[in-house]
């Protein structure tokens, strides 16, 4: 299969000579611009722990953890689409060799005062047919040098061998910047003076920017005016900061008091001070995209907080438009995941809170040792503690109600549909009064009563076909119910739709077992299979499973007989990896 990426890997040998290359060794900020898994990085004249950062832009985002396992930052995706690279030091890049030249010229063109060091196939050099060459061959002659080497990619350790003799160039972009604040100090100071009164009339707020309508095409629109308003305003701030030092000191600075100003005009200052001001606004701007996007309105309130731990990492990324869309692609390719751990979340929600909001089955056998006990919602009622109110309240506070928020998010996505026509948080919201006074409301999914005294809510479920269609959801995912029905013989598919009324059977059989005794002195199953060590684990489960059957047994349920079939075509882990994959899981009939 032909490789898009034109990927070859660098070798040490050559990573440790491309970085010998550079002539300045005081590396402040790194850029490789196509930095594959990193192999060229390895060559690097430090350690890890002296803390220079690097940054990284790679195109195959199958790449990106790869790097980010190693320390680096990916900061974009296709070079030739990237912007900012105002703040870094040293450039060093293996781009494909068809596009060498372009990769080349695109790192003079946004490089601020810093090295490039690139290895690129020598005919792009010695034979400049093209424009991109023929400039590039200039930039060479006028600010750098170039070595040809031979046999660089042929050696062992070479994880894509090759012939192709390579040209290693180096290039000195250095930035007028000093020259313009060393130059001519008059002609600066009036042309300052001048631009400092068109500003003065001409400035306003504008009311309104001729953007195009599209949301991500105006939010990178500004935050591309807002980071070249920014750049001009750094280097103003750096151009007073000279002229102030040129001044003098104060007579308080000269008698050694006073506030010492400090010139921070230097060409590192103005690097750190663009690279600092530069996050900030990629922070605010990716921020408002995870904010604005309908995906977070759908998640409940620990998926948002799975995204936006991912969202630490994806906001390194510079705001393009290809890598907003590229984000937002990965949240559908990761849909069904991230349903099933949306209806777990609920799941655990329920169990976690009230004793008696679930009931127990004999789940699928986990080992040749034991079984394993299942875990369904009852589908009659359920209750969450915790949600008393002062008297002068008139509703629930934000916990409760984001809670709320995720039951219909997740009944909803049960359901086929996108939201709840009837919301719980409205329900609370609008009734709140007659709740308190002990009526029984209904939503979309639920009837519900709140008892303020307690602080409980009472959940009457309206639709069992969704209960039962959570519970299976997650049976799959805990690997409490066989892959295909056809797995387990008719008593399991018996004693799993009988769990409820059998629940209480099953906690008088627990409670025989094991009976109270002196207090502290009484093993609880349900305790240790839930927190204790692994030994403690499986004497649970030992005794949960004997509960079980004793109980299955005497209902006329052979627990043997009940799990006998045989696993078919497909195991467990394939059939859950089959279900994850789906970009929509298929809904239960």
């Amino acid at each position: 299969m032909r490789d898009p990426f034109q990927y070859y890997a660098s070798t040490e040998a050559l990573s440790i000579k491309a970085w010998a290359k550079f002539k300045n060794t005081r590396f402040v900020r790194i850029l490789d611009s196509s930095a594959g898994e990193g192999h060229l990085l390895k060559g690097k004249p430090f350690k890890q722990y002296q803390r220079v950062p690097i940054d990284c832009v790679e195109i195959d985002m199958r790449k990106h953890a790869v790097l980010r396992a190693q320390g680096y930052t990916v900061v974009g995706l296709d070079f030739l689409q990237f912007q900012n690279g105002s703040s870094y030091s040293h450039c060093i890049m293996n781009p494909p060799f068809a596009q060498g030249a372009q990769h080349v010229l695109k790192a003079w063109d946004i490089l601020f005062d810093a090295e490039i060091v690139a290895i690129l196939n020598a005919e792009t050099v010695r034979n400049p047919f093209s424009k991109e060459r023929q400039l590039l061959v200039r930039l060479i002659e006028q600010h750098g040098e170039v070595e040809f080497l031979s046999d660089m990619f042929a050696g062992e350790d070479a994880e894509r061998k090759t012939n192709v003799e390579i040209a290693l160039i180096w290039l000195k972009k250095t930035s007028t910047f000093e020259q313009e604040i060393l130059g001519n100090i008059l002609d600066n100071l009036r042309q300052d003076r001048c631009e400092a009164d068109d500003l003065a009339s001409a400035f306003h707020v504008p009311q309104e920017l001729a953007l195009p309508t599209a949301y991500i095409d105006n939010a990178v629109l500004m935050f591309d005016a807002a980071f070249e308003a920014t750049r001009q305003a750094v280097f103003s701030e750096a151009r007073a900061s000279r002229y102030r030092a040129m001044l003098g000191k104060t007579l308080g600075e000269l008698s050694g008091g006073g506030v010492h100003t400090v010139d921070d005009s230097s060409l590192d200052a103005v690097k750190q001070t663009l690279y600092e001001r530069y996050q900030d606004l990629k922070n605010r701007a990716w921020s408002s995209i995870l904010r604005s996007t309908q995906v977070k309105s759908r998640l409940s309130s620990a998926a948002q907080k799975r995204l936006e731990s991912d969202f630490e990492s994806i906001k390194s990324l510079e705001f393009t438009v290809a890598n907003i869309y590229g984000f937002l692609q990965g949240i559908i390719d990761q849909q069904g995941e991230i349903q099933l751990s949306m209806v777990c979340d609920v799941f655990d929600l329920i169990t976690r809170y009230h004793s008696d909001n679930a009931v127990y089955y004999m789940g699928w056998k986990s080992n040749d040792k034991h079984r394993t006990l299942g875990m369904r919602i009852k589908t009659t009622r359920f209750v969450l503690p915790g949600h008393k109110v002062e008297s002068y309240h008139t509703g629930l506070d934000w916990n409760s109600e984001q809670l709320l928020a995720d039951f219909d998010k997740v009944f909803a996505l049960l359901d086929g549909k996108t939201e709840a026509e009837v919301s719980l948080v409205s329900v609370f919201r609008q009734h709140f009064s007659a709740l308190k006074d002990g009526e029984r409301i209904s939503s979309s999914y639920f009837d519900v009563r709140y008892y303020p005294g307690a602080g409980t809510i009472h959940f009457f479920p309206k639709s069992k076909t969704l209960i039962d269609r959570m519970n299976r959801w997650v049976g799959c995912r805990r690997r409490w119910l066989p892959p295909v029905d056809t797995q387990a013989g008719p008593g399991f598919w018996q004693q799993f739709e009988q769990a409820e009324s059998l629940d209480r059977a099953f906690h008088a059989e627990v409670n025989k077992q094991c009976p109270s005794g002196t207090r502290h002195l009484r093993f609880d199953p349900f305790w240790a299979i839930k927190h204790g060590g692994e030994s403690e684990r499986e004497k649970g489960n030992t005794l949960l499973a004997q509960a079980m059957s004793a109980v299955l047994a005497s209902r006329g349920i052979d627990p043997d007989a009940m799990l006998a079939n045989e696993p078919v075509n497909r195991n467990l882990l394939e059939w859950i990896d089959a279900l994850e994959s789906n970009q929509d899981l298929p809904l239960a009939s």
